[in-house]
């Protein structure tokens, strides 16, 4: 089947057709807490928290009086996002042949990776998109051709997600996978760094670590690990699950080698989603099977893909773009300053995440008291309190809870937080 010309304008009409609007953000993502951080009143900055507050619920689908504090979790997605995600779902089934593929769809795919190549500080040709950090973490692993007795470092606070690939090499290849021990209440760049550089072995082949640390919001010294690396000839990958979209990042500046990523977390985009980059220099060393023709995302070696979660991601991506990563990691940054200063005074309970400065992160972390139960506090917030957090996996071995405080949160969120946590520790 032949498709003409008409057919493909008509596809990128529909797609793009009343979209450049939504794609400026409405609300500036510091609105809520620059009146507090400037001095300005406390009617002030009520009044814009609640300014925010509106906002944000006409531009999220997320239900009436829940206070979403679980971003790290999953990423509420944008009207504008599902708009773009459910037009191009919707003209694609109109006519699938015509609108997918190397016609219409393989340049709107094209146009996201495009704009996340540039969101991450990257070249085109370094970029991939796949479904979510862990099919990055595995495409890393599967194309790294790792073989007995060749060594995995990581550390004792990697999700298992971005384990799994190194634990299936040890299984099924006989490589070893090396463990560095990073003690909670550690927040010093070079302790971090030392701990990791004193578990290298002579055969070890890749450093593997996360960005920000799933378990307790640790910003990994990313550049120093980086540079230890390139020194001892072995590869950084870099699982960054919970950083793009809440913090700035630019891999070039990291200097790691890999970089894995979600589209579900922080960039708020459709399920099913994710960005994985292989720096140049390391192209020849990492040869995913996925992506042996090319990169782009539609090939041959890659088959169908999910094109309206796609387009739908490069729309979340744009959004902030537009905002300024460095307004919004600042934004999320000083809603979670004021959460930890909080937390920090309420009895039963001891914030484990780093200090305000360069290792602390959007993801908060406190550790509960034996008394309570992670689990039944994280849930007794939100069936009596509508506020959503998150417990902490067991395999970290703390008995903590979480928060993650994105740009759509807002001073009166992180309070109404601290006073539903404050209401359920003293019943």
């Amino acid at each position: 089947m032949r498709t003409s010309s008409a057919d493909r304008r008509q596809f990128l009409q529909a797609l793009v057709g009343g979209a450049a609007a939504s794609l400026v953000p409405s609300v500036a993502p510091n609105a809520a807490s620059a009146g507090a951080s400037s001095g300005a009143s406390a009617g002030a900055s009520a009044g814009a928290s609640a300014g925010a507050s509106a906002a944000a619920e006409r531009e999220f689908l997320l239900s009436d009086g829940l206070t979403y504090l679980n971003t790290g979790t999953i990423g509420p997605c944008r009207r504008a996002t599902i708009d773009a995600t459910q037009r191009a779902w919707a003209t694609l089934e109109a006519n699938p042949v015509a609108h997918y593929g190397r016609f219409a769809g393989e340049s709107l795919i094209e146009d996201t990776r495009t704009v996340a190549a540039r969101f991450l500080g990257c070249d085109l040709d370094e970029l991939m998109v796949t479904t979510s950090t862990t099919s990055g973490m595995n495409a890393i692993a599967q194309g790294l051709n790792l073989v007995a007795g060749d060594r995995v470092l990581r550390t004792d606070q990697e999700h298992e997600g971005g384990m799994h690939c190194w634990q299936y090499l040890a299984r099924h290849h006989g490589v070893e996978v090396d463990v560095a021990a990073l003690p909670r209440g550690e927040h010093r760049a070079k302790v971090i760094v030392e701990a990791i550089a004193s578990k290298l072995q002579p055969r070890t082949r890749v450093i593997s670590v996360s960005h920000v640390l799933s378990s307790t919001g640790v910003r990994m010294p990313i550049a120093e690990l980086s540079a230890l690396a390139r020194s001892r000839g072995m590869l950084c990958v870099v699982d960054g699950a919970q950083s793009v979209g809440a913090i700035r990042v630019n891999v070039r500046e990291l200097g790691c080698h890999a970089y894995a990523t979600s589209g579900h977390k922080w960039l708020m985009g459709p399920k099913g989603t994710g960005l994985l980059y292989i720096a140049k220099e390391a192209q020849a060393t990492i040869r995913p099977m996925a992506f042996t023709e090319s990169y782009r995302t539609y090939n041959n070696s890659n088959g169908v893909v999910n094109l309206p979660g796609i387009v739908g991601l490069g729309t979340a991506i744009r959004y902030l773009d537009d905002a300024d990563m460095t307004k919004v990691e600042a934004h999320n940054l000083r809603l979670r300053n004021r959460l930890a200063e909080q937390l920090g005074a309420m009895p039963g309970l001891t914030v484990v995440s780093p200090p305000a400065g360069e290792l602390a992160s959007p993801l908060l972390t406190a550790e509960l008291a034996e008394r309570f139960d992670r689990t039944a506090v994280a849930q007794a917030l939100l069936e009596r309190h509508r506020v959503a957090i998150r417990a902490t996996h067991a395999y970290y071995g703390f008995n903590g809870i979480r928060f993650s405080l994105h740009e759509f949160n807002t001073n009166d969120d992180v309070d109404r937080g601290v006073d539903a946590l404050r209401r359920e520790l003293q019943t």
